[in-house]
């Protein structure tokens, strides 16, 4: 009797020891973060940072699986100018939102990251007038989600205008 006892608990043991791994590994491997594809721009525009909470983020994994793991904190950057040299679109629990690639401006060699537009503000911003368009990062923070979203859907990444800058849309209705 005990030894079909034993037989028995190691023959639950050895199950349990392969199939719940494989079962938690696979609920972990997506990250529920994807992106479309990135584009370098040409337009190196200079951005402070607007949100002290912010963080820079460094991206691996595949389009459809992005992860994005912390490399820097931006209250350590106050005063620090940043330049935008790449921009991307990363989608996050159904939400997309524009990212770019910022490199700091400093005689210290730091790496760059990954920040969320909103994140940043760029240190000359030009206001929508009668016949002039206002530039994306400020176009983009009026855009509630659902804006964002269709955004996205008109977009194949951030579409560069000719100055280098994401392009904007007036589909919106």
């Amino acid at each position: 009797m005990n030894r079909t006892l034993v037989a028995t608990a190691m023959v639950l043991t050895m199950l349990g020891g392969t199939v719940l791994p494989s079962v938690a590994a696979s609920a972990s491997s997506k990250t529920g973060y994807s992106r479309i594809r990135k584009s370098n721009t040409w337009h190196h525009v200079k951005y402070r940072v607007k949100n002290t909470k912010g963080k820079t983020y460094k991206m691996t994994g595949t389009a459809k699986n992005v992860k994005l793991k912390t490399n820097h904190y931006l209250k350590n950057y106050k005063k620090n100018k940043w330049v935008r040299t790449k921009v991307t679109q990363i989608k996050h629990k159904g939400n997309w939102m524009v990212y770019y690639y910022m490199t700091p401006i400093t005689k210290k060699k730091h790496a760059g990251g990954w920040v969320k537009l909103t994140d940043m503000k760029p240190v000359k911003t030009y206001k929508a007038t009668k016949n002039v368009q206002a530039d994306f990062d400020t176009w983009y923070r009026t855009l509630n989600q659902k804006e964002r979203n269709q955004y996205r859907d008109y977009t194949d990444s951030g579409t560069l205008n000719a100055l280098g800058d994401p392009e904007q849309y007036d589909y919106f209705g």
